[in-house]
Order: C-alpha cells, then structure tokens, then sequence
C-alpha cells in the first residue's frame, strides 16, 4: 500500500555500530524541535496523476546520559481525480543513551481512523535483544545483540563522518509496522562541507557555524521477497549537531522532497561524566 510506506523510515534516522559505553569523541545530538515541508518531486516522473504533500515534525531530546526521547508526527495527503487520503503517522519513543533499552509507542491514522499501531520495549542484555510487545499482540522474541536502535544508528554515522569513513553498514531496529521487522541499511557519507555561515537558510543562527555532510541511507526490508533492491532511501544534510536540514525520500516509484521550514533548539541538562 502506499500510504503505510510513507511512514516506515528511521529518521532515524532514523535516522550504526554494537552498542558501546560511553566514551570522549561520542557526538552530541541537540535537543531541538524542526518542521520539514514535503512535496512530490515532480522531476522524477513519479507519481501519476496524483499529487503528495505532508509536513513532518521532529523533537528530539535528552543527551546520552539521560537518555533521547524522540517525537514525531508525519502527516501526509494524496490528491488523486476522485478523492484524497490523509495519513497521520505518530510516534514516541525513548532510547538509553548506551544503547541498553528501547521503548516505543506508534499509531498511524488513515483519514483519522486507527489503521495499525505498535507498542513495545525493547532491552539489549546479555549478548542478545529480547523483545516484549503488548500492540499489536503480546509477544516476547529475540534479535541480534548487534542491531542498532534509531539514535545509535544516527551516532554511529556522526561518528563516521567526523572521521572520515564512506560508508556505514548495519541493521536497525525501531519497532515500525508490526513490531517484528527489521532493516539492512547502507549508509554513503559525502565529503565534509565546512560551516557556510550565515546565508539566510532556516536555522543558520546555528546551523551556519557547523560543518555537514550528504548522507543517503539505503533500507533492505530482511523479509522482502527481493533483498538486494532497497525499500526505500532517505537522504539528507547531516549538521555535527545530529540535525537535519533538506531531506529527499526516494520510494522508487515517487519522491518526497522536504525543506526545513522552522527549528528551534531546547533546553536540555547537560550530560555530565
């Protein structure tokens, strides 16, 4: 379905690497709120007679000691020649800053009835991932000590870029669709771009004074039918601060394109080790 699939991406990050303690050199991710404006991009050639649009609202906060809550809401319409259809993807969730535990809460809205919903936990011990879900079934399963929750994933490629590396590669679990899936993902890091200054961008009272880096992640559904093609691809400028500024979500079949409309950073304690 397309709706559904607008939604199943880490911005994770989420916006990758085993989880280690922490230790001097781990970047730091800004507590901030950013809106980003989504349209088709019509010189794909994707899309048909349709026409996408959505905003996307991102907060993340906390540091790595105590922990990153992470808020979304992604809300897309299509407009086709008979009628138009809202998806409103929500989420919550809350990631120890070393990795150690994973909480997630999602609900995706189709023209603001439920369509499905996930809600869960996730704990890394003992070398492996155990999983309790209570939404959409009770479960209890396991996964790999070595996948990624979404904040490691985006600390893993910070951690990459600011030493040069090209490319990342991992899988990566954030608790989307029915709990149970997780993605192969490809990470390719551009050259560093030094701080640009002020040239009237959203954000550059900030942003400007930092160095970036392209970044497109490429996400391999581990339970698709064809493995080696990917699901989708997320690609965006990645600031040394972990924030994002214009982002493209490449389906295969359409294209979003996103610019960061409005950012404000918060208030966060400082983590003290």
């Amino acid at each position: 379905m397309l709706m559904p699939r607008l939604g199943r991406f880490a911005f994770a990050a989420t916006l990758v690497l085993v989880a280690t303690p922490l230790q001097a050199g781990v970047p730091t991710i800004a507590s901030h709120r950013a809106v980003y404006d989504l349209e088709i991009d019509r010189t794909q050639g994707g899309g048909g007679s349709s026409d996408i649009e959505g905003r996307l609202v991102l907060e993340t906060m906390g540091s790595a000691c105590e922990g990153f809550t992470v808020t979304t809401r992604f809300v897309t319409r299509i407009t086709g020649t008979r009628r138009s259809l809202v998806n409103d993807l929500r989420s919550t969730t809350w990631e120890a800053g070393d990795g150690s535990s994973y909480r997630f809460v999602t609900k995706n809205y189709l023209d603001q009835d439920l369509a499905d919903e996930t809600d869960g936990i996730a704990t890394r011990e003992d070398g492996t991932i155990t999983v309790d879900l209570s939404v959409p079934e009770d479960a209890e399963f396991s996964l790999d000590s070595e996948i990624l929750f979404p904040t490691q994933h985006v600390m893993r490629i910070l951690q990459a870029a600011e030493s040069g590396e090209k490319i990342v590669a991992a899988d990566v679990y954030d608790g989307s669709d029915t709990g149970r899936k997780t993605y192969s993902t490809t990470t390719v890091i551009g050259a560093r771009r030094e701080p640009a200054g002020d040239e009237g961008q959203t954000g550059d009272e900030v942003l400007g004074e930092l160095a970036s880096w392209p970044v497109t992640v490429a996400y391999f559904d581990n339970d698709a039918e064809n493995k080696d093609l990917p699901s989708y691809e997320f690609s965006y400028d990645l600031f040394s601060n972990g924030v994002s500024r214009k982002i493209v979500l490449d389906y295969g079949d359409f294209t979003l394109v996103g610019d960061l409309s409005a950012i404000e950073f918060l208030d966060a304690e400082p983590c003290e080790q």
